[in-house]
């Protein structure tokens, strides 16, 4: 798992590829925010602390199956859609670090 919080992109391309790295985090907000849950309530739903759920939704991608399966749970979404926007997340962190990309 790669955890980080500042991400500089160098370029055009690596804008792109942060925008994809931030995809799990990025549907988990959107898709708290249609449910009108608070971090706080999300967090108590799947069983996470509220720093968890923060980590979540900065962009860190949990690495242990059965918190992937409590988010799509406390998201009322399927499972293999969070676990698809976690794995395009983790392929891009990946990419961005390789390309000295990871402020």
């Amino acid at each position: 798992m790669i955890t980080f919080m500042n991400l500089s992109p160098k370029n055009a391309a690596s804008a792109d590829c942060l925008r994809y790295a931030l995809s799990l985090a990025t549907f988990a907000r959107r898709r708290r925010q249609q449910l009108g849950l608070t971090i706080e309530r999300a967090a108590e739903l799947a069983g996470m602390a509220y720093s968890e759920w923060c980590a979540l939704e900065s962009g860190r991608v949990p690495d242990e199956l059965p918190v992937l399966h409590a988010v799509a749970d406390t998201l009322e979404s399927c499972y293999l859609w969070v676990s698809f926007w976690a794995e395009v997340s983790l392929y891009n962190q990946e990419r961005l670090a390789a390309q000295g990309n990871l402020a």
